[in-house]
């Protein structure tokens, strides 16, 4: 009973002192809010990053015929370096770690429709390209292992690359002339999007042939790139050596040479994002949580202001019998009750600042990602600013002297 008259009192003195109230649990408000949505907005930046970076493929791992390094023969002998059919083969049969691996031959090429001439990006890929690359239909079927075989001449569209050349119209089943070579569409690629990351035009604008109709369509065209992907993300160091090794033996280059054997991992990319990314969410949460001990600091001020104001009202109360402990309560749980609704009124506007960042268009734009650990935090860390704030203005609230507070005017 005690404690209810107790809060009842702060209560009703809160609502005497309305602007007070509400410019100090401002501060609160701001800090909590700040706490879930700078958290959230770190959290959606690392997302957007990763989501964008792996738009190309997940976890990809390119491997690129280079030069002889300078520092392994002269310059003027430095040869420049290819691939063939049958290196990636050995690759594929030789190395452990590799889930996945497709040749790669990229080509600009004039393709025709009709009376319509466009230059297009032609991609000579194998059957496992359409996972490698995360990719589904919109229409139609992939590149089978048939028409790599018998070097078809069968076509597979990026969706911007079926509107330049075919516009509303179905491309299935339609002609289309790749190098003055006549080919068949056979499908569309679903959109892919923007990506973050990408080793020419973006899917979308791509073609795709079988890699065998690639390399005779056009005299003298050489493997340039392998794509692959490892079992897992640990198994990335040890992919790298594996295909090193074994391309250098059947190169007759020093395996020691990256600008013979030039390798790009994505993986390696995405750890230096993750390591920079995680200091940025703590440097956001350090950022919120200062802002939220400011508004502490606020409260501290103000309930501090508010003793001094309330000197004679406090005087009285102890002239009058009484107790200390209830003059410290009294301040202690006004300033809890500010606190507390200045973090569930901040962490109820970080949500909905959070959800409506989330609702903007683009898919460049960083959206917000609700932590409920991070909420939970909020509510918690708010909790301990009001009692460390109020812990001084009571304590001198309880030890002002009667007799001096009578005579203050």
């Amino acid at each position: 009973m005690m404690l209810l008259a107790t809060i009842r009192e702060a209560l009703a003195t809160l609502r005497l002192h309305r602007r007070w109230t509400a410019l100090t649990t401002f501060g609160i408000i701001w800090g909590t809010a700040s706490v879930v949505l700078l958290v959230g907005w770190g959290v959606g930046v690392h997302g957007l990053v990763d989501r964008g970076m792996q738009k190309v493929g997940k976890n990809l791992v390119y491997v690129m015929a280079g030069r002889i390094g300078e520092d392994l023969t002269p310059a003027e002998e430095r040869r420049q370096l290819d691939f063939d059919l049958e290196d990636v083969d050995a690759v594929r049969a030789g190395a452990r770690h590799i889930e996945q691996i497709s040749a790669d031959v990229a080509m600009w090429l004039p393709a025709r429709r009709g009376a319509l001439l466009r230059i297009v990006n032609v991609r000579g890929v194998e059957p496992a390209m359409r996972d490698l690359r995360g990719v589904s239909l919109a229409a139609g079927r992939f590149v089978s292992p048939d028409d790599v075989r018998f070097q078809r001449r069968v076509a597979i569209l990026g969706e911007k690359a079926r509107e330049r050349l075919f516009g509303t119209r179905p491309a299935v089943g339609q002609p289309l002339t790749l190098y003055g070579q006549r080919f068949t569409v056979i499908g569309v690629l679903a959109p892919v999007g923007a990506q973050l990351s990408r080793d020419g035009p973006l899917i979308d604008e791509q073609v795709w042939i079988p890699v065998t109709t690639a390399i005779v369509l056009v005299p003298g065209t050489r493997i340039g790139k392998m794509v692959m992907r490892p079992h897992a993300r640990e198994d990335n160091a040890d992919l790298k050596r594996e295909v090193r090794t074994l391309l250098a033996k059947r190169l007759h280059v020093s395996p020691t040479d990256e600008e013979a054997i030039f390798i790009l991992s994505m993986i390696d990319y995405l750890s230096g994002f993750d390591a920079v990314f995680t200091n940025l969410k703590v440097f956001l949460l350090l950022l919120s949580v200062a802002t939220l001990g400011i508004g502490g600091i606020g409260v501290m001020n103000m309930m501090l202001v508010a003793v001094n104001a309330r000197r004679r009202e406090i005087g009285m109360r102890l002239a009058v019998g009484a107790r200390r402990r209830e003059v410290v309560a009294q301040f202690l749980v006004e300033t809890v009750v500010i606190t507390l609704a200045g973090g569930i009124a901040g962490l109820i506007l970080g949500l909905a600042a959070c959800v409506a960042f989330g609702m903007l268009p683009g898919d460049l734009v960083p959206r917000p990602v609700i932590v409920p650990g991070v909420a939970v935090a909020a509510i918690v860390i708010t909790s301990a600013v009001g009692v460390a704030a109020g812990v001084v203005p009571a304590w001198q609230a309880a030890h002002t002297d009667p007799a001096e507070s009578l005579r203050t005017e």
